[in-house]
C-alpha cells in the first residue's frame, strides 16, 4: 500500500465516524418516537452528513481504483476541498489530510510501462518492434496501442 493510500484511509475512516454515528442516532431517535419529528430540525445537517460521506467514500475509491497518480493527487485536493465547502471550519482536519494525500500522490511515480517488466520475453535488440510516434518508445511487432504512453500507434 502506497503512501497517499494510507493517508486516505486514515482520513476516511476519521472522517466516517462522525456522520454515521449522527446518522445512526438520527434514525435510532425516529424510530423511538415513530414520528420524523427531527427532520424539520435537522434536516440540513442530515444532508450533510449523507454528501460527507459521499465525499469520503469518492476519496477511497479514486485512492484505490484510479492508477494514474497525477488524477488521484488532483481527485484527493478536490475530495479536500468539496469537504471544506461542505462543512466549513469543522472541515479543516479533513481538508489538511486529503490535501496531504494528494500532494503525496502528486509527487509519487506513476507506474512503469517497460516492456521488459510486462513482457519478459521481449527482447531489446529486436529490430521488428513499432515505435510510438508520441514518445519514441519501442513496442511489440503487433502492437495496437503504445506500452508506455498508451497512444494509438
Amino acid at each position: 500500500m502506497k503512501t497517499y493510500q494510507k493517508f486516505t484511509l486514515i482520513t476516511v475512516i476519521l472522517g466516517l465516524i462522525i456522520p454515521l454515528l449522527g446518522l445512526f442516532i438520527y434514525f435510532f431517535v425516529n424510530s423511538i418516537i415513530g414520528i420524523p419529528i427531527l427532520g424539520l430540525f435537522l434536516g440540513g445537517a442530515l444532508l450533510i452528513g449523507i454528501l460527507i460521506i459521499a465525499i469520503n467514500v469518492a476519496g477511497l475509491v479514486v485512492a484505490f481504483k484510479i492508477k494514474n497518480t497525477k488524477i488521484v493527487g488532483i481527485a484527493l485536493i478536490g475530495c479536500g476541498a468539496a469537504l471544506f465547502l461542505a462543512v466549513q471550519f469543522l472541515a479543516i482536519p479533513g481538508l489538511i489530510l486529503f490535501v496531504i494525500a494528494g500532494i503525496l500522490a502528486l509527487k509519487e511515480k506513476n507506474p512503469s510501462y517497460n516492456l521488459k517488466e510486462r513482457n519478459p520475453e521481449y527482447d531489446s535488440t529486436q529490430e521488428d518492434g513499432v515505435v510510438c510516434l508520441n514518445c519514441q518508445a519501442m513496442n511489440l511487432k503487433n502492437s495496437i496501442f503504445c506500452n508506455k504512453c498508451g497512444q494509438k500507434i
